[in-house]
């Protein structure tokens, strides 16, 4: 049953691809005009992006009490990148994996997840801050739109209902569970009458909760233990703007800060607000429509936004179908 499932996983990258064959084709036919100095450059960020996320949940894991070394969390971290594309589900998807590797590695599960929780948190939260700044560049541009406020304010709902609920850890496993006792109850009555059963067992809920609860009273050095995550989710954001930018450049198109910084940040906003997997098909039209409206020619916005999404999505989403794989082999 395993082995199906991987191979099931793997199966559905594939499809993925082919269903998507004409834009990878777009993409690879557009990267061929840039100037390759600027374009290997971005491949060297990237490649630093990877290794800086990586590094990022390393640290996290270590707060929660789980030593793992870097390569082993760089292939985890990839194969989790792959889940959350391949089963989109704003970040929550690829938590499996990590539950999965602590199973077969005699590692506490709920730490793990905690771990994973803490990252999504550090992340979110350095997203939020870059994509406030760029809104009020957008709205200095007078450009800024009623849905761009609503996706942000519903990112920041996300974010709060996250944080909550590892707070509510911390403080009181009794309430934790009580919460999502209601929220499962609320579901199932929402659900009753399609699927004609229950679809959250109440008795994983409390384990659930349990899990959690005890994976957040096992965080080591909070009070300085949050710097060094912090200063490399900060790193992680600097690199993804600088693969932006070096797009820019390899397109030979001028760029200002705030250009580059309002484009990126409606980039992203819409790659977790988005009903499609890291916004695949929303964030190509949103991002050309986005830096056209700061002044950058159509033309050279939709090449720039081709070029930024082969780097961001599809050479990652390559990379961790390959670790994926090699993980359960």
């Amino acid at each position: 049953m395993k082995k199906l499932i991987i191979a099931l996983v793997v199966l559905l990258g594939i499809l993925f691809i082919i269903s998507r064959f004409t834009e990878v084709q777009e993409v690879l036919q557009v990267l061929q005009k840039g100037n390759w100095l600027w374009l290997g450059a971005a491949l060297l960020l990237l490649l630093g992006w990877i290794l800086v996320t990586a590094a990022t949940f390393q640290s996290l894991f270590s707060m929660v009490g789980i030593n793992k070394p870097l390569l082993q969390v760089l292939r985890l971290f990839m194969a989790v990148n792959f889940i959350n594309l391949v089963a989109p589900s704003a970040g929550m998807s690829g938590m499996v994996v990590f539950y999965s590797d602590a199973q077969k590695n005699g590692h506490s599960t709920a730490r793990m997840m905690v771990g994973s929780a803490l990252f999504l948190i550090f992340d979110y939260c350095g997203l939020l801050t870059i994509i406030f700044f760029g809104l009020i560049i957008l709205a200095f541009y007078q450009v800024l739109w009623a849905f761009e406020i609503f996706a942000f304010i519903l990112f920041l709902l996300f974010v709060s209902a996250i944080i909550s609920v590892v707070y509510l850890a911390s403080r009181s496993e009794e309430r934790l569970t009580r919460l999502l006792l209601k929220m499962a109850r609320f579901l199932n009555r929402q659900t009753a009458c399609i699927l004609k059963k229950t679809l959250i067992s109440e008795e994983r809920v409390i384990r659930f909760a349990a899990e959690i609860s005890e994976g957040v009273k096992a965080i080591q050095n909070l009070r300085n233990g949050w710097v060094r995550p912090a200063g490399l989710t900060l790193l992680n954001k600097v690199l993804l703007v600088s693969i932006l930018g070096m797009m820019f450049l390899a397109f030979g198109t001028p760029v200002t800060p705030g250009q580059l910084i309002a484009g990126f940040s409606i980039a992203y906003l819409f790659v977790i607000i988005s009903p499609t997997p890291a916004g695949i098909g929303i964030v190509e039209g949103l991002l050309t429509f986005a830096l056209s409206s700061l002044s950058v020619p159509i033309e050279a916005a939709a090449v720039i936004t081709l070029a930024f999404r082969g780097y961001t999505f599809w050479l990652p989403f390559l990379f961790g179908m390959i670790s994926f794989r090699s993980l359960h082999s």
